[in-house]
């Protein structure tokens, strides 16, 4: 599946992700734990609008997820409740997903890269667009580095990352569990 990182043929839906800063520190801190050398993640809401995929909260894996050296699988159960939550409170939706990568690059693996093209590819969810966040770090995991994807159609392309605070989007939470 290499060749979804190809020429981009189309403008991509997405052209550049805002992080609040409330979802940048769940981000931040739950990076730290893949210093056991085992990937961590969770899903992305927020909003899709004029190009611009604005994440409020990022999720955490949950109790029940998968962390491996080279793979991770979010608690389905866990991920459902903090959307549910998420669209109660300001109305955000499942616009992707971020993880950690240990030795690879900040690129979607081949094994991302197939996930999301069957997200992309089921009609009950409705994707358009998948937003991804890739993590890398330093050894310790102190200041890890993070890059935006987005995904359509047959391509991923890489997107800006814009930091922005929460005042600049007064409804963001954070989760919490």
């Amino acid at each position: 599946m290499s060749h979804l990182r190809g020429t981009v043929t189309a403008d991509p839906p997405i052209q550049r992700v805002h992080l609040t800063a409330a979802a940048h520190a769940v981000i931040g801190r739950e990076c730290g734990r893949s210093q056991d050398g085992n990937e961590t993640g969770g899903i992305l809401l927020g909003h899709l609008h004029d190009g611009v995929a604005e994440v409020r909260v990022a999720g955490r894996p949950g109790p029940a997820a998968v962390r491996q050296p080279a793979f991770f699988l979010r608690d389905l159960g866990h991920a459902q409740q903090l959307a549910h939550d998420a669209f109660t409170h300001d109305g955000s939706i499942w616009v992707g997903e971020w993880h950690t990568h240990l030795a690879a690059a900040p690129v979607p693996s081949e094994r991302d890269l197939a996930t999301y093209a069957r997200l992309l590819a089921d009609p009950d969810l409705g994707f358009e667009t998948i937003v991804a966040i890739i993590a890398v770090a330093n050894p310790e995991w102190d200041r890890p580095a993070a890059y935006a994807w987005t995904c359509f159609g047959n391509q991923a392309v890489a997107v800006p990352l814009i930091l922005t605070t929460d005042d600049q989007c007064p409804t963001s939470t954070e989760d919490r569990r």
